[in-house]
């Protein structure tokens, strides 16, 4: 009787632990989101200022505003209107922008000198300023006004896209986000962040459908040469998840996690030390450096967003959701190509680059291999038994190991040609494994890589170590700006006759089918899709190439007026600096200088060796960063040096490619350097531009160094295609 006792009594004890455990998870959805997303009265302004940027205002207007004080709207520029229909290019239109914002910068400083006058005096452009400002407004607020005009493009358009664009991830995302135990509110972020675009990309290097830069994201998940998951929607999104709990657990508030999200935690960590938990208070008067207007403003986009894509019918109407793509996932025993993937399971390259983002365009043009053990996805149509499959594939296309390349350093005395003759490669391989387009251009000490080297395959012995006159690197990628392969946005035709779906990021979704199996829809134009390609076998498996080119690129044109009137300065130099990849030196005496966007978590993977190992050589104490520009000692007990500048060379490959297939260099300008100015400054605050491209422009200058009144040459960089927004 005792042990049936305790045994009942275990039981008992177990069913209550239990219901206690399901309780307390299923208290973490009933929650009253106004309470754990406030909107302090402080910032009601400008919740209500992105909520018409959102919902109000079209792609072709711009708000010019007070960058500090959102209710103070100058004007509301209509693009369409100013230039009488005509389209011209977006830098003629942000150049007019930038002449209105200087008659109010002008008309703001003439008051500030007249002191305090009456309104009834006061003319024109004066008198509607004072009235914006009121008759107790200083002179010192007046010419600090100054200093804060901002233009915004209206998003509507852009946002409307992507709450229909939700529909292709907003049930997995769900579903990862309540296993995680996070608010589905959460999941409004993305409409700031991207529009829901996968393929979104940022001046800086932000990527995917949540931003996330190349040093956060290798936190989470594998940003490489091959694979970058930043661009899987799924994969980004439980990234994200982990992501916005770390934040809450340090902050412990969701307003200050979801700031952290853009500004850093360490940043509102300091942030909350000074000002406490009120994001109003916050936002009010924390000052920093890197705390500028999209930090201040980041939490009140987010309440913006989340009541926009909450009440979407109120603003846009009845909207038809796209519907996901079933699919059926594989895990990969070998490295193999796409190719021959596609070529045995039948299913095009571009229907695989759809369904696996995360494939970089080296893989997708089987100039590298899938990665062993990547999961790859089939779509389910067309998906067979892929482990019978794939044991059908013959194992001389099974590969233990990734694509490699040779380096070869340019002597005095050698043509492109005849480099491509000694490696037995064509000459415009060669050109586009290197990104160059003028064959003649190339100079002595250039490294360039030569493609076409393979490793064995699964039946086959390891190849020899190369002898170092030519060194075995990666094989690099074909950037060509014309002959981009088409990863366009993973989206479908919504059809025209269905019932309509409720797409707000905490409601259940239900989805719609639409007419075919494959199109696309347009992508936030500063973030656009790869151009698209008619040749061979590109686009086959689509209905209307039309189509696609109709909803990828809905506001194209032609810029009728560049040449003239935009004054870009156009010079060997400027194109000689966009034709090569930057040159990184092999490891001198086990010496190198760090580059932009290095760290010494960088190093130690290359090296394959712990951080704390560099730190102990270099005598750097714990957590003290590394710099551009600083001597770095290295260690090559686990790699040889040749291995690490190949992963050192393919990093910065990357990046430089990904840039180059978003945005385009217009010209150069002159930039004297500032009082108080720093290289981030410059970059992050002034142009926004990456660090390792104003680098590229100034070899000869000290960067970290720099003195008020030094000439720099800044590269004029401008969007592929129309951008969203029109900002100082």
């Amino acid at each position: 009787m005792t042990n049936r006792t305790h045994l009942s009594q275990i039981r008992i004890f177990l069913s209550a632990f239990l219901v206690c455990t399901l309780s307390i998870a299923n208290s973490q959805t009933r929650y009253e989101p106004d309470k754990i997303f406030p909107t302090p009265e402080v910032l009601k302004p400008n919740v209500e200022f992105w909520k018409n940027v959102y919902a109000k205002y079209s792609e072709r207007d711009v708000i010019i505003h007070d960058a500090r004080d959102l209710q103070i709207v100058y004007e509301v520029v209509h693009l369409d209107s100013l230039f009488r229909g005509v389209k011209v290019s977006s830098r003629i239109e942000s150049k007019k922008i930038e002449q209105i914002k200087k008659t109010y910068i002008s008309a703001l400083l003439r008051l500030a000198k007249k002191g305090k006058t009456d309104i009834d005096k006061l003319y024109g452009k004066e008198r509607y300023v004072a009235k914006l400002f009121g008759p107790n407004v200083t002179a010192k607020e007046l010419r600090a006004a100054a200093k804060r005009l901002r233009g915004q493009s209206g998003l509507r358009e852009r946002f409307r896209k992507g709450l229909i664009r939700s529909g292709l991830y907003l049930a997995e995302m769900k579903r990862i986000f309540r296993e995680q135990g996070l608010p589905l509110e959460l999941l409004a972020l993305p409409h700031v962040e991207s529009s829901y675009n996968y393929m979104a990309y940022s001046k800086l290097g932000a990527a995917g459908l949540w931003q996330f830069t190349r040093s956060t994201g290798r936190q989470y998940m594998k940003v490489g040469y091959n694979i970058d998951e930043r661009l899987d929607p799924i994969t980004a999104t439980r990234s994200a998840a982990k992501l916005l709990q770390k934040n809450y657990r340090t902050l412990a508030t969701w307003p200050l996690a979801i700031t952290a999200y853009n500004h850093g935690r360490n940043g509102m960590r300091r942030a909350k030390k000074k000002f406490g938990t009120d994001i109003g208070n916050i936002v009010r008067h924390y000052r920093s450096r890197s705390f500028g207007f999209a930090s201040r403003n980041f939490y009140s986009e987010f309440l913006a967003a989340l009541h926009v894509s909450s009440h979407y019918r109120q603003y846009f109407g009845e909207l038809t959701l796209l519907r996901p793509q079933k699919h059926v996932e594989f895990k990969l025993p070998h490295y193999i190509t796409v190719k021959t993937l596609s070529a045995k399971t039948g299913i095009s390259v571009e229907e695989l680059a759809l369904f696996n983002p995360a494939l970089r365009r080296p893989v997708l043009t089987s100039k590298r291999r899938i990665p062993k053990n990547f999961v790859i996805r089939i779509p389910v149509q067309s998906a067979p038994d892929m482990e019978a499959l794939y044991a059908e594939i013959s194992p001389k296309f099974k590969f233990n190991e990734q694509v490699q390349a040779a380096w070869h350093k340019v002597r005095s005395g050698e043509s492109l040609g005849k480099i491509a003759r000694r490696y037995r490669v064509r000459l415009k391989d060669l050109m586009a494994a290197n990104n160059i387009r003028n064959a003649h251009r190339i100079y002595v000490g250039q490294n360039l890589q030569i493609p076409g080297k393979t490793s064995q395959a699964v039946t086959t012995k390891r190849p020899a170590t190369p002898k170092p006159s030519e060194t075995r690197l990666a094989d690099a990628t074909d950037v060509a700006a014309k002959k981009s392969l088409s990863r366009s946005v993973q989206l479908e035709t919504p059809a025209s006759k269905q019932p309509q779906a409720d797409i707000s990021p905490n409601s259940d979704v239900t989805y719609i089918q639409p007419k075919s199996r494959f199109s696309t829809t347009g992508s936030a134009p500063t973030t656009p899709p790869m151009q698209l390609k008619k040749e061979g076998a590109m686009l086959a498996q689509y209905a209307s190439v039309e189509d696609i080119m109709e909803m990828a690129l809905p506001d194209f044109h032609v810029e009728l007026t560049a040449n003239m009137e935009m004054r870009v300065v156009r010079n060997a130099k400027v194109e000689a600096l966009h034709e090569t990849f930057r040159d990184l030196e092999m490891p001198e005496n086990g010496q190198i200088i760090v580059e932009p966007d290095e760290t010494l978590g960088h190093f130690a993977e290359w090296l394959k060796v712990p951080t704390h190992k560099l730190r102990r050589i270099n005598q750097m104490a714990y957590g003290t960063p590394i710099k551009m520009g600083q001597p770095l000692w290295l260690t090559f007990e686990n790699v040889t040096p040749e291995e690490f500048h190949r992963s050192r060379v393919e990093y910065h490959q990357g990046i430089e490619e990904d840039f180059y297939r978003n945005f385009r260099i217009q010209g150069e300008s002159a930039y004297k350097v500032r009082r108080g100015d720093n290289v981030w400054i410059i970059c992050n605050r002034r142009f926004e531009m990456p660090s390792w491209l104003l680098k590229k422009y100034n070899p000869d200058k000290n960067l970290t160094n720099l003195r008020a009144g030094q000439e720099l040459s800044v590269p004029i960089v401008e969007a592929k295609y129309p951008q969203d927004v029109i900002s100082n």
